[in-house]
This record gives structure tokens, sequence and C-alpha cells, in this order.
């Protein structure tokens, strides 16, 4: 199974890097949207190469990255198909829902991050950079990964709602669970928004409101999952 997954994963990236020109004006996208809303010349946010290998290295990474988005079905079902045997029924139940749930969380975490998070952060750096007088020219590389560390970030954290809601459904946690843990629960979210997310504390809230609302919706279905026991 997990040569099959490196197989998915290494030919996801192969295509990948094939298609390494595209992939980098896709990226950009997002700084496109920033320098516009700012009203910046064409100039002025052009990502610059300060070694002969850094775009070649740079575009392998990002080649990487989009592979395993491209191999994450396959790899998904290679993990569901290994994992079947060993579940009980009630697991193996939970197993097919939890799976697409998850898939489409994640994607949705990747959007939110590609659309709405990395355009706020990147504005931020940009507009307090000029602020203190200092003008921004920035690199591939560091754009590059700034932009996987959110995009991949955002993917996984949006995992959690899946795994309180499969964790409910199976009945190892309940609603009165969750409220009892809510203060352990918004620190940990700080702190994985601090592990997962560039070190400043706008990227860190972008990334952790986001979250906390996720975990009051789960707080709020996980009753209907077990049953209200009367608060």
């Amino acid at each position: 199974m997990i040569l099959k997954i490196i197989g998915c994963w290494g030919i996801g990236t192969l295509i990948a890097f094939i298609f390494a020109g595209p992939l980098f004006r896709l990226i950009q996208l997002p700084l496109v949207k920033m320098s516009r809303e700012l009203a910046l010349g064409k100039e002025a946010m052009v990502l610059r190469s300060l070694s002969p290998p850094e775009v070649f290295l740079t575009s392998l990474k990002l080649s990487v990255l989009v592979g395993f988005l491209a191999a994450l079905p396959a790899i998904l079902y290679l993990t569901a198909r290994f994992l079947v045997p060993a579940l009980k029924p009630t697991e193996k139940r939970c197993l097919l829902p939890a799976f697409g749930l998850g898939t489409a969380f994640f994607l949705g975490g990747i959007i939110f991050a590609y659309w709405v998070a990395l355009p706020l952060a990147l504005r931020f750096f940009y507009t307090f950079t000029e602020r203190l007088s200092v003008r921004p020219e920035w690199t591939i590389q560091y754009y590059l990964s700034m932009a996987g560390k959110l995009l991949l970030g955002f993917g996984l954290v949006f995992e959690l709602p899946v795994l309180i809601l499969v964790l409910a459904r199976l009945g190892i946690i309940d609603h009165l669970w969750l409220k009892k843990k809510r203060p352990y629960v918004v620190v940990g979210i700080f702190i994985l928004a601090a592990v997962l997310t560039p070190p400043d504390v706008i990227t860190q809230l972008i990334m952790a409101v986001p979250l906390l609302i996720l975990f009051e919706i789960c707080v709020f279905f996980s009753r209907f999952f077990r049953g209200d026991r009367g608060e």
C-alpha cells in the first residue's frame, strides 16, 4: 500500500512538474489580487530569484505539493482498502462518509486559504513593510514557502470538524465533553495555528478564528449524533 501511495504521489508530482509554468501563474494569483487592490503597478510585485537553481528547486517543491493534492483521492482510496478489514461494522459505516467529508473539508481549507487568508496576509505584510519605508521585494522561494504553509496548514486544520464528528458518531465523545474541554481546545487551536503559519499574529488569527467557529459548529452537531443528555 505504501509503495502504491508513493507511486501515485510520484506520478502526480511528475505531471505537475510538466505544467510548472501554469502552476506558477496560478499560485501567484493571490499576489496579483493584492496588488490590484492596492493599485500597484505591474512591476511592483514581480517575484525575484536570487540564485541560479532557485526557480528550479522551487518548481520541484511546488510540484510535490500539487502532486500530493492531485493524488489525494487515490491515496485515500488505498488507505481505506487497507483499513477496512481491521474495522468493526460500526467503524466501517463511518469510514466512507469520513473520507468523503474529510476530502471536502481539506479542499475547502485550501480554497479558503487561497482566496481569503493568503491575500489578507500578503496585504498586511506589504502595507506594514511600506509603512516602515522599506521597499518590498519578495523572492519566489519565500513566497512559495509562505503560500505552501498556509494552503497545507488550512487544509489540515479544517480536518478538525471531521475528526470531532467521527469520534462523536463512534460514541467516544459527546457535546457535553466538548463543552467541558472548550478552554483546552481554544488554547490548542492557537498553538496549532502558531505552528502551521508564519510567525506573525495576523496570519495566526486568520487561521484560528475560522477553526474556533468550526469547533462551535461541531459542538452543536455532535448533540444530534448521540442525542441530548440534558445539558
